[in-house]
């Protein structure tokens, strides 16, 4: 009936479809048949359409319609016949939802941080004239453990069903062969059901630095290549991310958050001594990546991209890397670990919805800047030292996710998304590439070994069953 459309949901008396197309940009109504299609709504700029569905009378679509920065969540009714569109509820925690006969919104609302993992769910009458809010939010459920997806309530009302859905990333390891450009079966390094997330390495190659929450909270840890064992760093109730040894060697630095509220204002660049003793602050970072254990929403996936974010050289000496989010540009920053931040470097036009990704090279000449396209890709290469900027067309791929330089400078690794697979890539300076592994789902964070033995990176797998709940009057 149509190609490339997703959320497709029948009215009341089966005479329209309503489906999302492209990209959940636009919502379109059709006939049964296929016939009589026409656009009902276009997103503005920044934002995307989620869960569709029809009000009890088939006068109106409901949709989420939200951010793509994560800080809005909207529940929308749209008139079919005039396209008059009224919100009926905003949240930026809301998820989920669907329209009982009744008249009731029953929708999944995220816990505060740092419960943020698990939903519960809420209801909120509407007035079936208008379809505004009437009267306050009720929450229904007082459950832990629950991410509420695709929910649907039966014509009786007495059954709520839905998806019980979470995503899992776990880190592997591949031994890299062949002029690194192949790899070896990666193997699994971590196996708890938690979320793990690569960072650096040991100068040695032996030991990856991580993150995880497999504690509770997201903390640094550090395990050998050749052990199952992960030693836990710095704990505290922060959430922590991205450890990596500082030039010298001398320090592990890593970034922190508070572990309540929204986590989007301020955080902080932290380090701490390899050879033990607590952490100490370096300077604070603006800004909040979003969660790197929960998918932004019901239908979207897990991802560990987004800024502030930082990046070291192996080589003592030379410097350190971060890029913040200031409105519609990306500010890359030198920083010394101990003497705080050394100036700006330059500003890159990103506005926070473009995906965007980047890593500076060992020797810490040269930053590799990317940003997700959905035609083509390509990656900018640019000077730390006053050189001219180059690109370096990827051909054959588009929608890259991440980036890494090669332990010798010589090459970069790449993930990105594809219809098939998450493929995990060798691309060189000369742009051309090679396909080094395929993922089912998603692959993120390449970080490869200072010897250039090994690469470590982040893969992301669903595990979800649906559920129903009797009796739900």
């Amino acid at each position: 009936m149509r190609d490339h459309a997703d959320g497709a949901v029948a009215s009341p008396d089966g005479s329209r479809i309503a489906f999302l197309f492209p990209n959940y940009r636009e919502i379109w109504v059709i006939g049964p048949g296929g016939g009589q299609a026409r656009r009902l709504a276009l997103a503005e700029p920044g934002y995307s359409f989620g869960r569709l569905a029809w009000s009890p009378d088939g006068r109106r679509i409901t949709c989420v319609r939200r951010s793509h920065d994560d800080t809005e969540y909207v529940i929308e009714a749209i008139e079919v016949a005039s396209g008059l569109r009224t919100v009926i509820l905003s949240d930026p925690r809301l998820r989920a939802f669907c329209w009982a006969r009744d008249g009731r919104i029953i929708y999944a609302r995220l816990e505060a941080p740092p419960g943020e993992t698990s939903s519960n769910l809420w209801e909120i009458r509407t007035d079936p004239r208008t379809a505004r809010a009437r009267g306050q939010p009720r929450r229904i459920t007082n459950w832990g453990g629950f991410l509420f997806s695709y929910l649907d309530i039966s014509a009786d009302g007495r059954r709520v069903a839905f998806v019980r859905f979470r995503w899992q990333s776990d880190i592997f390891l591949g031994e890299l062969e062949r002029n690194r450009t192949r790899i070896g079966r990666p193997r699994r390094l971590t196996f708890d059901e938690r979320i793990d997330w690569p960072g650096g390495w040991t100068r040695d190659s032996r030991a990856l630095l991580f993150y995880s929450d497999r504690n509770g909270d997201l903390d640094i840890f550090r395990q050998q290549v050749s052990g199952r064992d992960a030693q836990t760093l710095a704990p505290s109730p922060e959430e922590k991310r991205d450890p990596r040894l500082s030039p010298d060697g001398a320090w592990i630095l890593y970034l922190a958050w508070p572990n309540a509220g929204e986590r989007s204002g301020q955080g902080r660049l932290m380090r701490l001594p390899v050879s033990g003793g607590p952490p100490q602050t370096v300077f604070p970072v603006r800004g909040y990546p979003g969660s790197a254990r929960l998918a932004p929403d019901s239908w979207g996936t897990l991802h560990a991209t987004g800024h502030p974010r930082f990046r070291c050289a192996s080589v003592p000496g030379a410097p350190c890397v971060l890029a913040e989010q200031d409105r519609d540009q990306l500010v890359f920053t030198a920083f010394d670990p101990i003497e705080g931040r050394k100036g700006e470097i330059t500003r890159i036009e990103s506005h926070p919805s473009q995906v965007s990704f980047w890593d500076l090279s060992p020797d810490g000449r040269w930053i590799a800047l990317g940003m997700r396209e959905e035609q083509s890709a390509s990656l900018r290469i640019l000077s730390l030292e006053g050189r001219a900027a180059r690109e370096i067309p990827v051909k054959g791929w588009t929608r890259l996710e991440s980036v890494a330089w090669a332990a010798d400078g010589s090459a970069l690794f790449l993930t990105g998304l594809a219809s098939n697979g998450s493929p995990l890539l060798r691309a060189g300076l000369n742009g051309q590439t090679h396909l080094l592994y395929t993922a089912p789902f998603q692959i993120e964070n390449p970080s490869p070994s200072p010897d250039g033995r090994y690469l470590a990176f982040g893969e992301v797998a669903p595990d979800s069953n649906a559920w129903v709940i009797e009796n739900f009057r």
